[in-house]
């Protein structure tokens, strides 16, 4: 996912304000993930889980939901084409998944936010941590349409000189 993100990011950073913001907010909560999983980035090594790498994750979690959608979401349907556009069928098409996506990360953070993880917990919480990585993996797919489009929508309409040339 990192590397899906970097190379993302490589292609449009600098093309939207705002999705350099949320590209960035992605790293910080991917970069809590692995770190929760004991993954080092570009590393093969393990290490053990830990409490304060749990709550790390949980609170960026939140945080990247919630700017999403109470912020994020909004103003790229916002900057995508009128109502009568394809761009904007496919972005009002694409929130339900993602609210339904939101209603399966928040059951994971609610669950886990203030349990002590402990032996009889410890195989159903790897399950979980391997199931919110897909889950988050699912919800980065969508968001990368929604991304794409936002990137679309900044980019200046080619003039007719532009579209002569094309052909």
């Amino acid at each position: 996912m990192l590397n899906r993100l970097e190379s993302l990011t490589q292609r449009l950073g600098g093309s939207n304000e705002l999705v350099d913001q949320w590209l960035q907010a992605r790293k910080q909560l991917l970069v809590a993930y692995c770190t929760l999983v004991g993954l080092k980035p570009n590393k093969e090594k393990h290490t053990p889980l830990n409490e304060k790498a749990l709550e790390n994750f949980c609170h960026n979690l939140v945080d990247y939901l919630s700017a999403a959608h109470f912020h994020i979401y909004d103003r790229i349907i916002k900057q995508v084409e009128g109502a009568a556009s394809p761009k904007m069928s496919l972005s009002v098409n694409i929130y339900p998944k993602l609210w339904a996506n939101t209603e399966q990360v928040m059951a994971f953070h609610d669950r886990y936010t203030e349990v002590d993880i402990d032996q009889d917990v410890c195989l159903e919480f790897h399950q979980a941590l391997s199931d919110i990585g897909e889950t988050l993996a699912a919800r980065f797919t969508l968001e990368d349409k929604l991304i794409q489009l936002a990137a679309e929508a900044s980019q200046p309409p080619l003039s007719d000189k532009a579209l002569d040339q094309a052909r």
